[in-house]
């Protein structure tokens, strides 16, 4: 009964195209919710422009990760195995032997939060305190994501085409480049100002045109940085992941939401005594 009041709920809240009604549901879960003090403190000081969250729906944050930290990384996550979670039928593969047909090769939460490094990085003290500022309560680390971005593709898809994310009534999320990312490396694409407009509100894909003609084109942003560059996005906004033309993209991503998304397999793993806020990190930690 309760999965499927849940799975009500959430065609609810995907169907809602009311930017009035979205934003009435949000303040009262978030009243619901309320704030709280983020201690301990964790990770490197950020300055954070919470307005520019808000006003433009992104704001980059500079390089997060050095070199080092970024090559220590990918190799922790070396041994783990990925899938596609277009083609699940493909099952699971180690990266150095991914099938000709993915687009993109994601590593699975459960291995990514047994990472240190990784939970660090999610349960930055600055991050919290800036998400949970944008989204008015306390927030809920609702996936951590990493994928592979593959290039010598004949053709976009899926999340390589502009779309909302409908994951909750509000929710934001933390990118950081794992790889250097030009114009040919696929880099994230955002349009300034989506994220607060009812203009395309019909969740489905979008071609460039559709996207130009509603915003102009002075609205896509192109987010190309170096490895260890990160940025925080409201991915409600319009946005995608431009095909690469040539080497691959590498891409670390935490989501943190009001509620629980609508994942099934939620299991939260057991990494023995731990700092992080129980009620933050409950989806990912016993």
């Amino acid at each position: 009964m309760e999965k499927l009041i849940n799975k009500v709920k959430f065609h609810l809240m995907r169907s809602t195209r009311s930017k009035k009604v979205r934003d009435y549901f949000i303040k009262k879960r978030a009243s619901q919710i309320g704030t709280k003090e983020i201690i301990p403190k964790i990770g490197k000081p950020l300055m954070i422009d919470k307005n520019e969250l808000d006003s433009k729906g992104y704001t980059d944050l500079g390089v997060l990760l050095s070199e080092e930290e970024v090559s220590n990384l990918i190799t922790k996550v070396s041994d783990f195995k990925c899938y596609d979670p277009f083609r699940k039928d493909l099952g699971t593969f180690k990266f150095s032997e991914t099938p000709k047909e993915v687009h993109v090769a994601n590593y699975k939460r459960a291995d990514l939060s047994s990472i240190k490094e990784i939970l660090d990085i999610a349960n930055n003290t600055d991050v919290l305190n800036a998400v949970q500022s944008f989204l008015g309560a306390t927030p809920t680390i609702s996936n951590i994501n990493m994928w592979w971005s593959l290039p010598e593709k004949e053709q976009a898809e899926q999340a390589q085409l502009f779309h909302r994310d409908v994951d909750d009534f509000k929710f934001c999320k933390l990118f950081i480049y794992l790889t250097d990312v030009g114009m040919q490396n696929g880099p994230h694409v955002y349009v300034e100002g989506s994220s607060s407009s009812e203009k395309l509100m019909k969740i489905r894909r979008y071609q460039d045109s559709e996207i130009i003609n509603a915003f102009g084109e002075s609205k896509i942003k192109y987010f190309t940085a170096p490895k260890g560059s990160s940025f925080i996005v409201d991915t409600y906004g319009f946005h995608k992941g431009l095909l690469p033309e040539k080497d691959k993209r590498l891409l670390l991503q935490v989501q943190y939401s009001l509620n629980p998304i609508r994942i099934e397999d939620y299991q939260p793993i057991d990494i023995g005594k731990h700092d992080y806020d129980p009620y933050i990190n409950r989806l990912l930690l016993q």
